[in-house]
């Protein structure tokens, strides 16, 4: 009981942490954002545009290392697709896949310059593999190892 209570509160400890406000630097600019949490996902707006799709797609993968402290997000995307009007990029690390997308301005004509949108994590099977195929071949090979023994 008293591991479940120390784990919820570090959940909620890091859960905190990634909505808030962070920096982005490039360039010797500083690029203040906001994140929050939504559900599974997490939103972020810039206070400004960090400029050219490369400059955005920095700035994603600054999200993505700030909200989820996953280091190891390769700095090249794997694909690009579009879901629902906003451009979509993956980006693939050790145990997870994460999704950044931008959002469009176009239904904010006063806010063209504006640089929003929402990241989201997925399990690969990396993960897969370390949280379930491994203790679940532990257990086969114990198992059969029991019969033959016994």
């Amino acid at each position: 009981m008293k591991t479940m209570l120390i784990g919820v509160f570090l959940l909620a400890a890091a859960t905190a942490a990634a909505a808030g406000t962070h920096v982005f630097e490039s360039g010797g600019v500083a690029y203040p954002y906001s994140t929050e949490s939504t559900g599974d996902n997490y939103t972020f707006e810039f206070e400004k545009n960090p400029g050219p799709e490369g400059g955005r797609l920095k700035a994603a993968q600054h999200v993505l290392r700030s909200i989820y402290g996953d280091d190891t997000v390769e700095s090249r995307y794997s694909e690009v697709f579009m879901k629902e009007g906003a451009k979509c990029y993956v980006f693939e690390a050790r145990f997870y896949t994460y999704r950044t997308c931008f959002l469009p301005n176009d239904y904010s004509p006063d806010k063209q310059d504006r640089f929003w949108g929402f990241v989201a994590r997925l399990p690969n099977s990396m993960w897969f593999l370390t949280r379930n195929g491994i203790p679940a071949a532990l257990i086969l090979a114990g198992v059969i190892w029991a019969f033959r023994k016994g």
